[in-house]
């Protein structure tokens, strides 16, 4: 019974009003809880959401999972990778694609706009075939991703942002100029005609703004100077994360042969670095309010322990120590502290869920709001014009839905440092109760 004193004496004074006061501080406390934990958690879930989104299209579509490219060491030119040594990659456990690719800048321009850096990869023809995921996320907007062209101009296939910039459709001509391969080594200009064969989306504005392909072929035949260009072969496996196992097997077969291998981790390192920096300076700034709510706790406990002091003079004259009194404000401060964490997180993951509905429903109010605004206004000015309200406008957001993901852990962080705050602020603010002497508070009494 003695253990419970503390928890029996915490649950009444949580819920129990002071002497001469309301319950409004602790119940300030437990809604700035939540609102910060909620706040928190679904700014995390839309940053994963967007972040994970940049990643997936990076890793799938640009840089693979792992690859293998050639090395130049005093030599303009690389050694092809034998096809035993291709087999035996493939063969390595948990690998399921192997792509060859070349890939370098170039201007292209069409018959009305000017012309616009972008970058060419030259890929095989049966791309799809060999990496499904990349056909997924090549969405095709127009024509089709056909590199073929056995007759007249070789195709390209164009991000539809590109080709609307270039003002291109399916079928125009387009021009690519870049450098290939001259004698002895040296570059020279070269400017060759395209057919658009069709444009695709990914969703990632720069890959659709700026990336064209073209097949290994049509690359070869007009940029190789007679010989085959320097292959990067692109290696996917089961799991991007536990890629530390396929590394230094392929690394070992590609041991002499002109090849290193290198991870998606190093060869996004600086982007992958930025957006980390970039979520944990918002979990910071959020995270403020952790520290009001902390101060909050604070001036209300030990306002608390001033207007308690009789029951707390009372409580050490009959023998309770005084850490057990402290306890029990300690426990006040968790309670308020798991209140509203617990409040807090489930709104989180109900408005990270179901965070496109919430910003529907917002537009929602402000275009009915809107809508009777102009209908007030047409009295006076019969030439307004209807335009709709929304939060993430095609004409300034690159995106038709907001992603949101939220990872457990992170969820759980958010949760610590709430509940962490509060219990904080309730042992700072209960400190003076060993100061406390009986005998002067009672004397009065």
């Amino acid at each position: 019974m003695r253990g419970l004193l503390p928890v029996l004496l915490a649950r009444r004074y949580f819920h129990s009003r002071r002497r001469g006061a309301s319950n409004a501080p602790t119940i300030l406390a437990i809604v700035e809880i939540a609102a910060g934990v909620m706040t928190l958690t679904v700014v995390l879930a839309v940053m994963n959401g967007f972040q994970l989104g940049f990643i997936e299209s990076i890793v799938e579509i640009s840089s693979y999972h792992l690859q293998a490219r050639p090395v130049l060491r005093g030599s303009t030119t690389a050694p092809a990778l034998d096809a035993g040594v291709v087999n035996r990659i493939q063969g390595v456990p948990g690998v399921t694609t192997v792509v060859p690719f070349v890939q370098r800048q170039a201007l292209i321009d069409g018959a009305f706009q000017r012309p616009r850096v972008c970058t060419v990869r030259a890929v095989p023809e049966d791309l799809f075939s060999r990496d499904p995921v990349q056909a997924r996320m090549l969405a095709a907007v127009s024509g089709s991703f056909d590199l073929g062209g056995s007759t007249g101009a070789p195709r390209i296939v164009l991000g539809a942002e590109l080709a609307g910039a270039l003002g291109a459709r399916t079928g125009d001509v387009l021009s690519l100029s870049s450098f290939a391969a001259g004698s002895g080594g040296r570059p020279v200009p070269r400017r060759d005609n395209f057919v658009l064969a069709g444009t695709f989306r990914t969703g990632y504005y720069d890959f659709d703004s700026g990336l064209a392909f073209i097949s290994l072929a049509s690359a070869d035949a007009r940029y190789g100077g007679g010989t085959e260009l320097p292959r990067t072969w692109g290696i996917k496996i089961t799991d991007r994360f536990s890629d530390r196992g396929p590394l230094a097997r392929i690394s070992s077969i590609l041991k002499g042969t002109g090849y290193e291998a290198e991870s998606w981790r190093t060869y996004n390192r600086s982007f992958f670095d930025a957006l980390f920096v970039e979520k944990l300076m918002m979990m910071m700034l959020v995270g403020l309010i952790f520290l009001v709510v902390g101060f909050n706790v604070f001036h209300s406990l030990r306002r608390g322990v001033h207007e308690r002091m009789e029951e707390i003079a009372l409580l050490k004259a009959v023998g309770v120590p005084p850490r057990r009194i402290r306890s029990t404000f300690i426990l006040q401060g968790l309670f308020v502290g798991v209140s509203g964490a617990a409040v807090g997180l489930l709104a989180g993951l109900l408005v990270s869920v179901n965070v496109n509905e919430v910003f529907g429903g917002v537009e929602r109010v402000i275009n009915a709001v809107l809508s009777v605004a102009r209908a007030l206004a047409l009295a006076f000015s019969p030439d307004s014009g209807e335009r709709g309200f929304a939060i993430f406008s095609p004409a300034y957001f690159y995106l038709t839905r907001v992603p949101s993901h939220v990872f457990p852990q992170e969820a759980f962080l958010v949760v610590f440092f709430a509940i962490g705050s509060c219990v904080a602020a309730a042992a700072a603010a209960t400190r003076s109760i060993s100061r406390f002497r009986p005998s002067e508070v009672l004397r009065y009494e």
